[in-house]
């Protein structure tokens, strides 16, 4: 099932469009910046606009199970013979496995314009990149779960974007903000993933203890996403109280 809506979110032009501009828009813009200053670029510049692309791609699952509800398909999702989680699942998680194309272009889009790149193991790429797939998985499935009971999710994709950006810490935290934001950013999931990426250079016991953190925070929001969905099953299919046409 995964593999089927795969294939129909990456046949959505619109989908490919966003994975492809928030990615190389973030990109271009540190290139310039660089020549702006007259410094070389930084050399994780491609995963910072790669994360951005990866996430902007995951915040359609805001609207993704409202959009199956305007298609008319949603109803028969919620009344097969298999549990809501497991059909809702691999809808979600097409977004977030999209998303994954993200680092690739970015790498493919800094070798063209040749910015440099900064040192990284394979396994910490490997782990990192799982780890961000993971984050941004458990997340969508949270906000996709809350925005199936409003009609207008689709409208509230892009306010999800920024704070998310913010809260991770892809580009650092403004010292303004430094002494309440930090301490929120420990319990998002991206915030370990990204951490774990920008230090993949060297895969010591800081990476790993930030994967391990990443993992344990990532768990917590999972369940969080069970409880959600078992609430939007017994709206739909016990109480009447949720829509699903």
């Amino acid at each position: 099932m995964l593999r089927f809506h795969l294939a129909l979110f990456a046949r959505n032009s619109f989908f490919v469009q966003l994975m492809l501009t928030s990615t190389l828009s973030v990109l271009a813009l540190q290139a310039i910046a660089a020549l702006a200053s007259d410094s070389p670029a930084d050399g994780t510049a491609w995963l910072r606009a790669g994360m951005v692309g990866m996430w902007s791609v995951s915040t359609v699952a805001a609207g993704l199970i409202g959009y199956q509800r305007f298609q008319g398909t949603l109803v028969h999702l919620a009344m097969s013979p298999r549990s809501l989680a497991s059909t809702l699942t691999p809808l979600i998680a097409s977004a977030a496995s999209f998303g994954l194309l993200a680092l690739p272009t970015a790498a493919a889009a800094a070798w063209v314009l040749r910015l440099p790149f900064a040192p990284i193991s394979a396994v910490g790429l490997l782990v990192g990149g799982t780890l961000l797939w993971a984050s941004c998985l458990v997340i969508s499935f949270v906000v996709a779960a809350l925005f199936v009971l409003t009609p207008n999710a689709i409208t509230y994709e892009g306010l999800l974007l920024v704070p998310l950006v913010l809260l991770s810490g892809i580009f650092g935290i403004p010292e303004s903000i430094r002494a309440w934001v930090a301490p929120l950013s420990y319990l998002v999931p991206t915030t370990h993933a990204v951490a774990a990426l920008l230090g993949a250079g060297t895969v010591d016991a800081a990476f790993w203890t930030r994967a391990g953190l990443g993992l344990l925070v990532s768990a917590g929001w999972l369940g969080g996403a069970v409880w959600l969905i078992r609430r939007v099953a017994k709206k739909a299919t016990r109480d009447g109280t949720l829509e699903l046409i």
